[in-house]
């Protein structure tokens, strides 16, 4: 159990669901596994993509509070269009592809108390089938 300080800052964990080990399908590591942000600051939790070409996944972002089912966020697909799942993530929450470093980062803005959680990150691969 991670214990969060105070009324001094919000804990921020992000976590990655387990890879399932499968021939030819990407990876997901996260450099850094929690953040303590003073409120309203912003916050940039990443992922980094290994093992496929990030500009070819969909990554998705869930967000699991305490005592609460875990909940999607918002994902950015394989054609950069990002689509928001939940009202909190409206203006508060915005995620980017960095093919350079091939990382995605997940940004929430004035980050509040209701913002203390665990993030998670997880990739979809498309493959076409040939016939």
């Amino acid at each position: 159990m991670v214990r969060c300080p105070g009324i001094f800052g919000v804990c921020l964990l992000t976590s990655f669901f387990p890879p399932v080990c499968v021939d030819g399908v990407g990876h997901l590591d996260q450099p850094q596994l929690s953040r303590t942000k003073t409120q309203s600051k912003t916050a940039h939790l990443e992922c980094v993509v290994s093992a496929v070409t990030i500009s070819s996944v969909s990554v998705y972002w869930y967000q699991e509070r305490p005592d609460q089912t875990m909940q999607h966020l918002l994902h950015i697909s394989s054609e950069n269009t990002v689509k928001m799942e939940l009202d909190i993530a409206l203006n508060k929450s915005e995620t980017d592809k960095v093919p350079k470093t091939s990382t995605l980062t997940l940004t929430i803005h004035s980050v509040g108390e209701q913002d203390s959680a665990t993030y998670y990150c997880a990739l979809w691969e498309v493959h076409s089938g040939r016939h």
